[in-house]
C-alpha cells in the first residue's frame, strides 16, 4: 500500500504543478484528473480549489482518500502567489451572505429566518441532494458538447420567461450573478438531466412493467364548497339533474364569501399514484360522467365529475416521472449511507437528522 501511495501522491503533485503552470481552468482541471483517477482507482482523488474574485486567479488542492487510513491534503503555490493556509479564510459561522447598502446579513442569521425548516424538511434534504450529486459527479464526470448547453441555456431562460435580453439581465443583477454563473446554473440542470440517464434510464421499462397501474390517468374536473351541508346538498342536485356541474361550480363560486373562494384549475389529470388515498379506488373505477364527493380536504369539500380513464402507456412524460422516481430512491440510499454534519444552527436540532455510516461533510472549504 506504501508503493501505491507513495506512486499515487507523486503523480498527484506532478498534476497540480501542471495546473499551476499551465493556468488551468477547473472544467478543465477536473476533466484532466480522470486519467489519474482511473489510474490508481482504489485511492479516491479529489480535486479542490479556490479562485481569486480580483484576477480569476485559480489554486488547487487534491484530496487523496486512504481506503481505511484517512485523507491527505496535497497543496502546491508558486513564489507569485499565497499559499492556502495564509489566505483569508473566514469560519463558517463569520461568512458574510449578502450586503444591502451598509447592512451585512451573515449565513448563520439567513438560516436562522429559515427555522421552519426543522419542521419542513424538504430545503435541507435538497442541500444534502446537492452534496450527493456533487460527489458523484467528481467520481464519474459528466461532459456536455457546446449545444447541449446552448439547449440547457434556451431552456432555463424559457422556464423563467426570460425572453428578452433585458429581462435576462435584470434577472442576473437582482441575484448578483454574471453570465458565466447563469450559465453554469444552466449546464448543471443539463448535467444533473444526463447522470439521471446514466444512472436510473436502463431500469424505466422494468419499473413500468411492474407498478404500470400506478400511471393510469383520470381526467377530472373538480371545485370545492367551504361547508359539508352545502357540498352534501349541491352533489344530490346534480347527480338528480336538478342543476349541471358546472352551473353548480358557477354558483358556488360567486355566493362565497371572498374569504371562502377557493381559486386553482377547474380542470386537471390525475395518476393514479398522485390520487388521494381515500378516493383513488372510488375514482379509478368508476365510469365517465360518474360524479364523486364530497369529499372532504383542507379547508372544504370537493365535488368531482370523471370525463375519462386512460390506461397508462410508457410515453415521454411517463418516462420521466419514473427517471425521477427512480433517481430520488438513489438520492435516498446515498442519503442513508452518508455521514451529514451540519456547520450552523442548533446542534441538537442537526444531531436529530443525522445519519451515519459513510463519508459526506457539508462545511465550506
Amino acid at each position: 500500500m506504501k508503493e501505491t501511495v507513495g506512486q499515487t501522491l507523486e503523480e498527484t503533485l506532478d498534476y497540480l504543478l501542471a495546473l499551476a503552470r499551465d493556468g488551468v481552468r477547473p472544467d478543465e482541471a477536473r476533466s484532466g484528473l480522470q486519467p489519474l483517477q482511473l489510474r490508481h482507482s482504489e485511492v479516491g482523488i479529489q480535486l479542490i480549489w479556490d479562485e481569486e474574485a480580483y484576477n480569476q486567479s485559480v489554486h488547487y488542492d487534491a484530496l487523496l482518500h486512504l481506503p481505511e487510513m484517512g485523507t491527505v491534503s496535497l497543496s502546491y503555490c508558486d513564489d507569485h502567489a499565497l499559499p492556502w493556509p495564509l489566505r483569508g479564510v473566514h469560519r463558517f459561522s463569520d461568512a458574510d451572505l449578502v450586503r444591502v447598502n451598509n447592512n451585512v446579513l451573515k449565513v448563520d442569521q439567513a438560516v436562522a429566518c429559515l427555522d421552519f425548516i426543522w419542521e419542513e424538511s424538504r430545503i435541507t434534504d435538497q442541500l444534502v441532494e446537492v452534496c450527493l450529486v456533487q460527489e458523484e459527479l467528481e467520481r464519474n464526470p459528466v461532459d456536455l458538447s457546446d449545444q447541449e448547453l446552448q439547449l440547457a441555456m434556451d431552456s432555463f431562460r424559457r422556464a423563467r420567461k426570460l425572453y428578452k435580453a433585458e429581462d435576462t439581465y435584470s434577472w442576473m443583477e437582482r441575484r448578483g450573478i454574471t453570465h458565466q454563473q447563469l450559465e453554469r446554473f444552466a449546464g448543471n440542470q443539463a448535467t444533473i438531466a444526463k447522470l439521471v440517464d446514466r444512472l436510473v434510464a436502463n431500469r424505466v421499462q422494468d419499473h413500468f412493467d411492474k407498478h404500470s397501474a400506478d400511471f393510469d390517468t383520470a381526467c377530472i374536473a373538480r371545485f370545492r364548497l367551504s361547508d359539508e351541508m352545502s357540498a352534501v346538498e349541491t352533489s344530490e342536485k346534480i347527480r338528480s339533474g336538478e342543476v349541471t356541474f358546472f352551473d353548480a361550480a358557477q354558483y358556488g363560486f360567486v355566493a362565497a364569501k371572498p374569504s371562502q373562494r377557493f381559486t386553482g384549475d377547474l380542470f386537471s389529470v390525475v395518476r393514479r399514484r398522485e390520487a388521494p388515498a381515500e378516493i383513488r379506488e372510488s375514482l379509478f373505477g368508476s365510469a365517465p360522467g360518474s360524479i364523486l364527493g364530497p369529499i372532504r380536504e383542507e379547508g372544504g369539500y370537493a365535488i368531482i365529475r370523471v370525463f375519462s380513464l386512460t390506461a397508462a402507456n410508457l410515453d415521454e412524460p411517463t418516462r420521466n416521472i419514473i427517471k425521477k422516481i427512480l433517481f430520488e430512491e438513489w438520492l435516498e440510499q446515498r442519503r442513508q449511507a452518508a455521514t451529514i454534519d451540519w456547520m450552523w444552527g442548533n446542534l441538537n436540532k442537526t444531531a436529530q437528522g443525522a445519519r451515519t455510516d459513510a463519508s459526506l461533510n457539508l462545511s465550506p472549504r
